[in-house]
């Protein structure tokens, strides 16, 4: 018996039949334009958690910074006014010492807080868990706002032990150095707080 080719009629209603649901867990035709609107919204929310790879940059550069700096307590002599200087710079050193170990560890925090989060997320849109997505992005919040308390105190302790490690690298008159430093750390601070509490104000109000 020859068979028949299907009529045109039948092979696009056949294609339609194959292709439908495809489209369907993709955010297509079936779904509406508005899932495949919401699946992009959320995919770029995603791509708004790259806290985790500017922090990364920031251990890198903190352990290196560490490794370079002068560090160690120096015993203090008898002289008076030798023993007040050398008892400054152990107290510049103790602080560099604190200022680096927080730093790596809230940046160390905050990659780890956000890695996972991206993982998860894009583990439940591959899976096309749309739904369940949006439930467990919205109750990890907390977690969300925790990470990023933890992005800002790594770029605040990364600044200060910048910092402290002109100051303790250089000696006497060049540790002016520094001053340029102190400068745009401050600026910086206070542009930080005006971004923040502008996207308190308007986009979180």
């Amino acid at each position: 018996m020859m068979l028949r080719p299907l009529s045109p009629l039948a092979t696009v209603a056949t294609n339609a039949a194959f292709k439908l649901p495809a489209l369907a867990i993709r955010g297509g035709a079936t779904a509406g334009a508005a899932t495949a609107f919401d699946l992009g919204l959320s995919k770029t929310r995603l791509e708004g958690l790259a806290y985790g790879t500017v922090t990364s940059l920031m251990m890198n550069g903190a352990l290196r910074l560490f490794s370079a700096t002068p560090k160690n307590l120096m015993p203090v002599p008898d002289d008076a006014a030798l023993a007040k200087k050398v008892r400054f710079e152990n107290c510049l050193k103790i602080i560099f010492g604190l200022c680096m170990s927080i730093s790596v560890a809230l940046g160390l925090y905050t990659t780890t807080i956000f890695t996972i989060m991206s993982i998860y997320s894009k583990t439940a849109l591959g899976m096309g868990l749309q739904s369940d997505y949006n439930k467990w992005f919205e109750a990890c919040a907390p977690y969300r706002q925790w990470g990023f308390r933890s992005f800002l105190g790594t770029i605040l302790t990364f600044n200060a032990s910048w910092i402290l490690s002109l100051i303790l690298t250089y000696e006497d008159d060049i540790r002016w150095l520094a001053l340029p430093a102190i400068v745009v750390g401050l600026v910086g601070l206070y542009h930080y707080n005006s971004i923040i509490r502008l996207a308190g104000a308007i986009i979180y109000s």
